[in-house]
C-alpha cells in the first residue's frame, strides 16, 4: 500500500471520529456549499471550520466558484458512516412487561391484609390455648369442690378479735384457713386491716400443707411469716400448686391427729385480712376449707 493510500485511509478514519467532521461531510454530500453556509449551519467559529476543512484534507476539494464539495475519497467515506449507521442493531431481549400500578396496589394490600391476618390468627390461637388452660383448671376445682366439703372463691375474708384476760383467751372470728391453689407460680395476695397498736404483733404464717388433710402427719413447712403491727398488703410466692395453711395466730402443728398453734399469743389482736390469689397477673379462682375453730 503507497504512502498516499495510507495517508487518505488514515485522514477518512480520523474525519469519521469528529462529530463536527461528519456533519461537514453529510452536508457536502447533499449538494456542495459555501464557506459562510457551513459556518452558519454549524454554528462554530470560522477559525474552527477552517480547522476541520484542513483536516478533511483530501476528503472535500473546491469547484470553480469556491464552493466545498466531496471528492472520491469524501464520497466513500459518507459511504462508510452510512453502512455504519444502518447496520443492524442488536435487540436487547425483551424484559417482562410490569404489572400497572393498580394490580401492584393490589397486591401491596394484599400482603399487608395476610400479615395482619395472620397476627390476628396468633392472637386469637393464644388466646384460646389460654382459655383451654383456665378451663382445665377451674374444672379442676369444680370436681374439687364437689367431692370435698370446700368453697370456690376469688377472695377469702378472715377477722379475727382476741381479748386475753386473767390467762383467758376468747376468740371471735376463724384465726386460720386452708387454702387450695390450682396453679404453679402463683401469688398469694394479703390485705391485713387492724386497728391494733404498733406495740402489738399479728404472728401471720404461710405453711405449704394443708393441716385440715389429718393424713400428714407432720405440720408443712414455713413458707412465709411476719410480725404486723399495722395494716398492710403483702404477696407471697407460691411456687407450685397444693395445698397451703394460712395462720392470723403463728404456724400450726399436729398432734396425735390434732392441731395446735406452735406458738401463743399474748396480746389483744383485732383485725381482719383478705387473701386473694393472683396467677399471670390477675385475681383467679382457688379453693378454701369451712372457717374452723380451734
Amino acid at each position: 500500500m503507497s504512502g498516499f493510500e495510507e495517508e487518505t485511509y488514515s485522514t477518512i478514519f480520523t474525519s469519521l471520529k469528529h462529530p463536527v467532521r461528519r456533519k461537514i461531510l453529510r452536508m457536502l454530500s447533499e449538494k456542495p456549499r459555501n464557506f459562510s453556509e457551513m459556518l452558519e449551519a454549524l454554528g462554530i467559529s470560522s477559525s474552527h471550520l477552517t480547522y476541520h476543512l484542513e483536516n478533511l484534507g483530501e476528503l472535500v476539494s473546491k469547484t470553480d466558484d469556491g464552493k466545498y464539495k466531496l471528492s472520491t475519497f469524501g464520497e466513500a467515506a459518507v459511504g462508510t458512516m452510512s453502512n455504519v449507521e444502518e447496520a443492524p442493531k442488536v435487540k436487547e431481549p425483551k424484559r417482562p412487561s410490569s404489572l400497572p400500578i393498580k394490580w401492584k396496589s393490589f397486591f401491596v394490600v394484599l400482603m399487608i391484609g395476610l400479615v395482619v391476618l395472620a397476627g390476628v390468627s396468633y392472637t386469637q390461637y393464644l388466646a384460646l390455648n389460654r382459655l383451654s388452660v383456665e378451663y382445665g383448671q377451674l374444672k379442676e376445682l369444680v370436681e374439687l369442690a364437689e367431692t370435698e366439703a370446700v368453697s370456690l372463691q376469688y377472695e377469702h375474708i378472715l377477722s379475727l378479735k382476741l381479748n386475753i384476760t386473767d390467762l383467758r383467751m376468747e376468740i371471735h372470728g376463724s384465726p386460720y384457713c386452708f387454702i387450695y391453689s390450682p396453679y404453679d407460680n402463683s401469688t398469694l395476695h394479703l390485705a391485713l386491716t387492724t386497728s391494733a397498736l404498733s406495740r402489738t404483733r399479728i404472728p401471720i404464717s404461710v405453711q405449704d400443707v394443708s393441716i385440715f388433710d389429718l393424713s400428714y402427719r407432720e405440720a408443712g413447712t414455713i413458707i412465709w411469716s411476719v410480725y404486723a403491727t399495722s395494716s398492710s398488703t403483702y404477696s407471697v410466692s407460691l411456687a407450685s400448686k397444693g395445698w397451703y395453711t394460712f395462720s392470723l395466730v403463728g404456724p400450726i402443728m399436729k398432734m396425735n391427729n390434732t392441731i395446735g398453734v406452735m406458738r401463743a399469743v399474748t396480746e389483744d389482736v383485732d383485725c381482719r385480712m383478705s387473701l386473694r390469689i393472683i396467677y399471670e397477673g390477675k385475681y383467679s379462682p382457688f379453693i378454701v376449707t369451712p372457717v374452723l375453730f380451734f
